[in-house]
């Protein structure tokens, strides 16, 4: 009987027609086995879940090119074309070519986009185009501006006006992720420029300072031109954020944006909490019997062209007259910055993608959705204290003070005399707007009383940082804007083109350089008085074994790392692979050290605190019963919390070798480095100032805490997918490859040549730990496959 053959592959391909990938391998089976017909299984996944309506079972049908199996076949090379002479002769040319892709600017250009390109092959399809000529007009180039411009760029985006009115001062320059000491006194609109510049030159920056006019705020003598700047500026941009310090400054912006439709995107911090916006679209109009220039005016609808009930913007909630707020400085939490404009920009890139645009309708979390990236909401108001992240949805009101009807038909009939009335008389968009008796709103965000931070332990921790990439750069600038002045760096790197966008640190003068040298100029431009260390090393990790000759290198680093984790009060996992965390894992339980671990995936992250080393029960020998007798609870008594292996049932492995470039790559959405780093410092900071440190145990999101800087969860997963953010709890395993006692125990017993068998024989952790003998019990290796299929069956699925 003859054979047949089913081929699969795993394609991540959305359309009905097989994706490129699985062609080009069908094109090979079919050239290399010489089968003209090629049956194929292809594969999808949504959510990580087979996806039995996307994936694929077919016939493809391959005709070879006529004559590719002769001897002498050769097939067309680019670069060259025919000719026939006069005699008949063929003969060869050069052909022209467009070499602009082969300049040294362009490559690094391409390089820069590479991660979007990945996520495009492996995901969804990144409109680059589209982002690369979208116009953002970025309206405050402070903390939030910075951090937002620097992640529009990671995503592609080529065009920016920043408009900010304010100069670099010294507290700026922590807090504000592009500035150095250099920039102080300089405004910031033109030292922005150069920084952006210097992470990606291909970018068309316009810098203008300029105050933005505001309700409430003294009248300078060029007001009625910047209103005018203004207006221009909105008009000729696709996109505005408002990113400004005071609310009264977001309401022209507002206004404007709901006059000319534009999409507007909000982000505002409080003290512990934030909001991130998009406003919905501007009216549609009724025209009825009207003319089209009466019906814009007069007769504004309350849906938006599509027919929809409009969205409301950020003053829609707010029922309280504008004021001068210039003198309330708004003192966020160092993390709150980062995790908000990668949430501001993602919802921003996610709109962008949406077939609807500005008039998408606002999802829920929870809500099952279509969309490639995933939910696209209209409001996420987020608290620290309260580890929450909810979404809201809100309609335009008709008492709005910037998008209701009532306001933008006044402007449109006024124009600037209506804006100037607005500005002189805050009262007035009370009274146009039938506000005045209506009872105060709380929806703004407040700026609660600080919770107590003792400064004194924060500036005297000796953090050390595994990791000076993505996650190393954010971490190590938020955690000295918490005042942490002792810092040590271990990355083994150096800094690539691909890196300017991603890592916020490094410019194009570092390419080349090792990231642990490079890193410590730019911590020290910011913070001269912290104390840094930077220490290029390879962590030994398991999997990955050694040869007799490289033996002796890789022991010495086990010793500097042991060295390393022994000298410093907390450990920072922020390395790309997951086998380059095991044994810094395994030395801070053996040390008692806090291990704080931040990893990303391509829309996911962890931000989670490892559990206290084990106790001791014995009354003997202290040597003996550290090593013979530990417990399964800390020296406090208390079940211990687990580590990052701790849900693991097999060793880590190689991840690195013998794997294609998107997999080799940490491919994942922009903004997801900045809201991990986040997280994990303010996590940090939770913990250093808890009065029972390591040994806290774990809260969960909705429970109460008398604490006034709130929960200290155990850990904190997050999707940008699907606007989830869930505090999990997990106690140390008996079985965990790197912290449970018998792993400890045997490190203590062999030390590194322990550590050494490992790196060689990662199977033998398995044995160790009882791992093996559980996948055994739990037919994990058994797997039934069926011998004969039918047609028919392939049909069903």
């Amino acid at each position: 009987m003859a054979k047949r053959f089913l081929f699969g592959f795993y394609d991540h391909g959305c359309h009905q027609d097989p994706g490129w990938a699985l062609r080009n391998y069908i094109a090979f089976l079919s050239l290399r086995l010489k089968i003209e017909k090629i049956q194929f299984l292809c594969y999808r996944e949504k959510r990580s879940e087979l996806d039995l309506e996307k994936s694929l079972v077919g016939e493809a049908s391959f005709p070879p090119p006529h004559g590719w199996d002769d001897s002498d076949y050769v097939p067309e090379a680019i670069g060259w074309e025919g000719e026939k002479p006069g005699d008949g002769r063929k003969e060869k040319k050069l052909k022209e070519i467009n070499l602009e892709s082969m300049s040294p600017e362009r490559r690094d250009e391409e390089q820069q986009l590479m991660h979007l390109k990945l996520m495009g092959w492996r995901h969804f399809p990144v409109d680059l185009e589209k982002l690369s000529g979208i116009r953002c007009l970025l309206l405050g180039a402070g903390t939030l501006g910075c951090e937002v411009s620097r992640l529009l760029m990671t995503w592609g985006v080529r065009k920016l006006t920043v408009v900010d009115g304010g100069h670099v001062s010294m507290p700026d320059v922590l807090k504000q992720s592009l500035y150095v000491d250099d920039d102080c006194g300089v405004p910031r609109a033109t030292a922005i420029v150069p920084h952006l510049k210097e992470r990606c030159p291909a970018v068309d920056v316009e810098a203008i300072q300029m105050e933005i006019p505001a309700p409430g705020n003294p009248v300078s003598p060029s007001v009625l031109d910047d209103c005018e700047r203004l207006q221009t500026l909105v008009a000729s941009s696709d996109v505005v954020f408002l990113l400004t310090d005071t609310w009264e400054s977001r309401w022209f912006p507002t206004l404007l944006c709901a006059n000319e439709n534009k999409m507007a995107i909000t982000a505002a911090l409080g003290h512990d909490s934030y909001l991130v916006m998009r406003h919905g679209a501007g009216p549609g109009t009724r025209r009825g019997n009207m003319d089209d220039v009466i019906a814009q005016i007069q007769n504004l609808s309350t849906e938006d062209a599509l027919g929809r009930q409009r969205l409301g913007c950020c003053f829609c909630n707010d029922t309280t007259s504008l004021f001068n707020s210039v003198s309330d400085e708004t003192v966020a939490l160092p993390g709150l910055t980062s995790i908000v404009s990668g949430k501001a920009v993602e919802l921003f890139a996610r709109m962008l993608h949406h077939p609807e645009g500005i008039h998408a309708p606002g999802d829920m979390a929870g809500m099952d959705t279509e969309h490639q990236l995933g939910l696209l909401p209209h409001q996420m108001r987020g608290s620290l204290p309260r580890c929450d992240l909810s979404t809201v949805i809100s309609n335009s009101s008709n008492n709005c003070t910037a998008c209701s009807n009532i306001v933008l038909s006044e402007y449109r009939r006024e124009g600037l005399n209506f804006v100037m009335q607005a500005i002189n008389q805050p009262t007035y968009l009370k009274d146009l707007t039938g506000i005045s008796n209506l009872i105060k709103s709380d929806t703004c965000l407040k700026l609660p009383a600080s919770f107590p931070v003792n400064s004194g332990k924060l500036s005297s921790a000796r953090c050390l940082l595994l990791g000076a990439g993505t996650l190393g750069c954010d971490v190590a600038r938020i955690l000295m804007d918490y005042g942490v002045r002792n810092l040590t760096i271990v990355d083994s790197g150096c800094v690539v083109v691909s890196n300017l966008a991603r890592q916020s640190l490094y410019t194009t003068k570092d390419r080349k350089t090792p990231k642990a040298t490079a890193i410590l100029e730019h911590l020290k431009e910011r913070c001269s008085s912290v104390e840094v260390e930077g220490i290029q090393m390879e962590i030994p990790m398991p999997g990955h074994p050694v040869s007799s000759k490289e033996a002796a290198g890789v022991l010495k680093a086990c010793e500097r790392l042991q060295e390393l984790v022994a000298a410093h009060d907390a450990v920072f996992l922020l390395t790309d692979t997951r086998e380059s965390r095991w044994l810094p894992t395994l030395l801070c339980a053996n040390e008692n050290k806090i291990a704080i671990t931040a990893a990303l995936g391509y829309d996911s992250y962890l931000a989670m605190r490892h559990g206290a080393g084990p106790g001791i029960n014995s009354e003997g020998s202290d040597m003996v019963a550290a090593m013979n007798k530990l417990s399964a609870e800390d020296v406090l008594g208390r079940q211990r919390l687990g580590c990052y292996f701790c849900n693991d049932v097999i060793a880590p492995v190689d991840s690195v070798s013998n794997r294609t470039l998107d997999q080799q790559c940490t491919v994942t959405r922009p903004g997801l480095a900045s809201i991990a780093s986040g997280h994990a410092a303010d996590l940090f900071t939770r913990l250093l100032n808890h009065p029972d440190g390591i040994h806290a145990p774990g809260d969960i999101a909705g429970t109460s805490s008398e604490r006034p800087s709130g929960l200290l969860p155990h850990q904190m997963r997050g999707s940008l997918s699907q606007y989830s953010l869930l505090t999990l709890m997990g106690y140390s395993s008996s079985s965990c490859i790197a912290c449970s006692n018998a792993v400890l125990r045997e490190y203590r017993s062999r030390g590194l040549d322990f550590v050494m068998q490992v790196i060689n024989e990662p199977t033998y952790l398995e044995d160790l730990t009882g791992l093996t003998e559980l996948m055994k019990s739990a037919d994990y290796s058994r797997v039934e496959w069926v011998d004969e299929v039918d047609d028919e069956d392939f049909a069903d699925m």
